[in-house]
């Protein structure tokens, strides 16, 4: 993900998602979605990378999930909260059905095991690491260990938010952590340009070779260089499915913060991730239906 620069435009989300064609098998899960709320409510922490979409709430996301044919999601707390959490259980800890949404924490050592065990209950599964630098969340590696250790104990997995380079940079501490499930989001922000022999790519490939390690196939279309279509970034999605098949998730990343090209509909994601898998409805299942569920504890359909 890159921030948008001073002058450029961004593009609000598409408020009529239509139904993806053909429609997504029956408890599709969108592995990734971000919730906004009203900062008086909600503040951000101070000097988020980003203002609030204020508009993205748990409520519209819920609404875009009905349009696209989804039945459950991952709500991935914003890094523009920090470690706050507020909003993240507000949404978890109001849902009738528990059974429909989880949540991605970020876990440093400002938050309390009480908070953690809160979490849990409420649909808690996961943190998410950021290594993007214009984030500025900066964890150095003893506190990352600690954090691991505590996810650890909870059973739950790793998000990594990376670009590219982030991985082999921290090669080693990622490589170290072998009793997680470690989770790389949006393709890694691997780019769609350079082939697939350069050592970013060789280096995903490896890591999916053991079983901890899994890929979310998603943001291909912020990645490419391609306002519609999105070609280029075909080639790497089937590439990762092809590599491990069934730890390949995928998600929405609505309400797409920074957006600078043309809004696409949701719908229009989905049908790119279709692309990735040749129409292939036993593949397709695995991504959305049945991988998600195994990963964050929803019940089998």
């Amino acid at each position: 993900m890159t921030m948008a620069t001073a002058g450029e435009k961004i593009y609000e989300w598409d408020k009529q998602p239509r139904m993806p064609v053909p429609a997504p098998p029956r408890g599709s899960c969108d592995c990734q979605f971000h919730l906004y709320d009203d900062p008086a409510k909600f503040p951000p922490r101070p000097n988020p990378p980003y203002p609030p979409i204020e508009s993205a709430t748990f409520t519209e996301a819920q609404k875009m999930h009905k349009a696209i044919g989804f039945g459950r999601g991952v709500i991935v707390h914003s890094a523009i909260y920090g470690s706050d959490h507020r909003l993240l259980l507000h949404a978890l800890e109001s849902l009738n059905d528990r059974d429909r949404y989880r949540g991605i924490g970020i876990v440093d050592d400002r938050v309390s095991d009480k908070e953690l065990e809160r979490l849990h209950a409420a649909g808690g599964r996961g943190a998410r690491f950021n290594f993007v630098r214009f984030l500025a969340l900066d964890q150095r590696e003893a506190e990352i260990k600690r954090s691991m250790g505590r996810l650890r104990e909870l059973g739950w997995y790793a998000r990594l938010h990376v670009n590219g380079e982030d991985l082999l940079n921290n090669s080693n501490l990622l490589r170290s952590l072998e009793d997680v499930p470690m989770v790389i989001d949006h393709f890694g922000h691997v780019g769609f340009e350079g082939g697939m022999n350069r050592p970013v790519i060789r280096w995903v490939l490896d890591m999916l070779k053991q079983e901890n390690w899994w890929m979310m196939v998603s943001n291909g279309n912020r990645d490419s260089k391609m306002d519609a279509g999105w070609d280029d970034a075909i080639p790497y999605g089937k590439a990762f499915i092809e590599a491990a098949p069934d730890r390949i998730i995928w998600g929405t990343d609505w309400p797409h913060p920074q957006w600078t090209k043309r809004m696409m509909n949701d719908a229009e994601e989905v049908e790119l991730l279709y692309r990735y898998v040749d129409g292939d409805a036993t593949l397709l299942r695995k991504i959305l239906v049945d991988n998600p569920a195994r990963l964050h504890g929803f019940k089998q359909q």
